[in-house]
């Protein structure tokens, strides 16, 4: 037997087998279906034993893949404890953890992970960059950041860890004659429509909203920031904005801001995690995935999920 067995390998195995499918599986973890073949391919005939019965359309695991499937759980248990026993000796590690993110994640979410990963780690300095997805992913690329987050559609690009899901919402003021009502399409179409950045992700999932009704795509105006759409709406405009629902959760509480209703709703966007070339993180960073990991993310509300690898997502 061959010694490079992998841990990711075994995650993968593993998912499959909680997936039942290896498409679900491929879904799940934020990777191609092929991906997902070649790595068990390459895990069996590194371990030189079948993992699955091929008769059949279920997968059923064979003695050896039983086998696998109960080490490789204690595995995964072993290196949950590698983090938490560093984390416990936390003092002696030393170093800067860079994050790069869009600005809905930095601004909305990852403050409370950031505080409880502090405590855990008080000797590592950790500094929080914003941009766009693509400025995030050129980032970790090129070693700025050790690890990137980026929302994007659920099926965009491949090959990066799916962490949780995000619902976009056409939101209005208050007194907007669309506010908590259902809208058609229809209605839609009459109002502008205030933006972060009128040519990113938002912009490509309500074009393909409009598109799919066969109706042309209403005005779109870019206003920079997330603070900048919400102000925009509040304005004392007609105008409706377009953001994902961790960052506008205290105004919808409050009443500041209202949901308009849409039928179909729009598509769910996804939070990834961009790793650099070796795709291994260190304990710090795998510290920070697990608490962002869990479905559907919430902002300040979302507690650390302790969940398997494949639990579902600016």
């Amino acid at each position: 037997m061959k010694s490079d067995l992998e841990l990711r390998q075994l995650r993968v195995f593993a998912a499959v087998v909680d997936a039942g499918t290896h498409t679900r599986a491929a879904r799940a973890l934020g990777i191609s279906q092929s991906t997902v073949s070649e790595t068990l391919s390459a895990l069996e005939r590194t371990l030189g034993v079948a993992l699955f019965r091929k008769p059949g359309k279920s997968l059923a695991l064979t003695p050896s893949g039983e086998i696998v499937l109960a080490h490789a759980r204690q595995m995964f248990g072993l290196s949950a404890g590698l983090v938490s026993a560093l984390a416990a000796a936390s003092a002696d590690v030393k170093g800067t953890l860079s994050v790069s993110a869009v600005e809905s994640i930095g601004a909305y979410v990852l403050p409370s992970r950031l505080a409880a990963l502090r405590s855990r780690w008080p000797s590592v300095r950790v500094e929080v960059l914003t941009g766009d997805c693509a400025q995030v992913r050129d980032r970790v690329a090129g070693g700025e950041s050790d690890v990137g987050l980026v929302l994007e559609p659920e099926g965009g690009p491949q090959g990066d860890p799916i962490l949780a899901k995000a619902r976009l919402l056409v939101l209005a003021a208050p007194g907007h004659p669309l506010a908590r009502r259902r809208a058609t399409t229809e209605q839609l179409r009459a109002c502008d429509f205030y933006m972060c950045d009128a040519g990113g992700n938002y912009h490509q999932t309500l074009r393909q909203h409009f598109d799919s009704a066969e109706l042309p795509t209403p005005r779109m105006e870019a206003m920079g920031t997330i603070e900048g759409v919400k102000r925009g709406i509040l304005g004392g405009t007609a105008a409706l904005g377009l953001l994902p629902e961790h960052a506008v959760e205290p105004e919808l509480k409050e009443g500041i801001l209202a949901e308009v209703l849409l039928s179909p709703p729009l598509p769910s966007v996804v939070l990834r995690a961009v790793l650099g070339s070796s795709g291994l993180p260190s304990p710090v960073v795998e510290d920070l995935l697990e608490s962002l990991r869990g479905s559907p993310l919430r902002g300040m509300l979302l507690t650390a999920a302790v969940a398997a690898v494949g639990d579902p997502p600016e």
